[in-house]
C-alpha cells in the first residue's frame, strides 16, 4: 500500500462516512486470512464485494490459482479508477457497479456458481432492507458447498441477518487490524438458486 493510495483511502473516509466503513485501508494480514476461509487456493471463480483501494484484492490474487478468474465490485469512483489503474492481473475484472448485480454476473460468467464471494462492503452504514438485499443476491450466486466470507467492525450487525440468508454462519476474531476486525462466514444458501 503506497502512502499515495492510504491518503487517497483515508481522504475517502473523511468525505464519505456513510459509505466508507473504515478509517485505513485494511492490512494484508486480514486479506490472508479471508483467503484463507474463502479457500482461495482452490477456487476456480471468486467474487470481490466492496473491492476498496485492494489490500485484500491483492491477497486474494495472491492466493488465486493460475487459471482461475476474479471479480471485484466497487462503487466508489476513486477507487474504481485506483483498482483499475493499479491491478494488471488478467484474472482479474472491476465491475463499478452495486455487488446486488452478482446473480447476472453468475448467468454470465459462472453458471454452475462462484466457489467464494469475499466481501468489505460496511453493512451497518447501510439501511437493513439493502444488507438484506446484497446478502440474499451473495447466496444465491455461491455454488453449493460455496461460501461468503464478510468483514465487519460492528461486533453485533451483521451475523442475525446473515442466519436469514445462510444456514451456517460463524466468527473469526482478528486483532491486527486497525481496527479490529471480526470476519464472518457463510455457508449454505436459504434461497434456491
Amino acid at each position: 500500500m503506497t502512502q499515495q493510495s492510504w491518503w487517497s483511502f483515508f481522504k475517502a473516509f473523511l468525505n464519505e462516512r456513510q459509505r466508507i466503513g473504515a478509517i485505513a485501508p485494511t492490512s494484508a494480514g486480514v486479506g490472508r486470512r479471508m483467503a484463507q476461509l474463502g479457500g482461495i487456493e482452490n477456487a476456480r471463480r471468486v467474487v470481490e464485494f466492496g473491492a476498496g483501494t485492494g489490500p485484500i484484492t491483492a491477497q486474494i490474487l495472491k492466493a488465486l490459482p493460475a487459471d482461475a478468474r476474479m471479480w471485484a465490485y466497487e462503487i466508489h469512483p476513486p477507487f474504481v479508477e485506483h483498482l483499475r489503474s493499479t491491478i494488471t492481473d488478467p484474472r482479474f475484472t472491476v465491475l463499478a457497479e452495486s455487488a446486488e448485480h452478482v446473480r447476472e454476473l453468475r448467468a454470465s460468467e459462472a453458471p454452475e456458481g462462484f466457489d467464494a464471494i469475499i466481501c468489505s462492503i460496511p453493512f451497518s452504514l447501510l439501511p437493513p432492507p439493502m444488507t438484506s438485499g446484497i446478502l440474499a443476491a451473495a447466496a444465491q450466486a455461491l455454488r453449493p458447498g460455496g461460501v461468503f466470507v464478510a468483514l465487519q467492525y460492528h461486533p453485533r450487525y451483521l451475523r442475525p441477518i446473515m442466519r436469514e440468508h445462510f444456514e451456517h454462519v460463524s466468527r473469526t476474531f482478528y486483532p491486527w487490524n486497525l481496527p479490529p476486525t471480526l470476519l464472518l462466514s457463510g455457508r449454505g444458501s436459504r434461497h434456491s438458486s
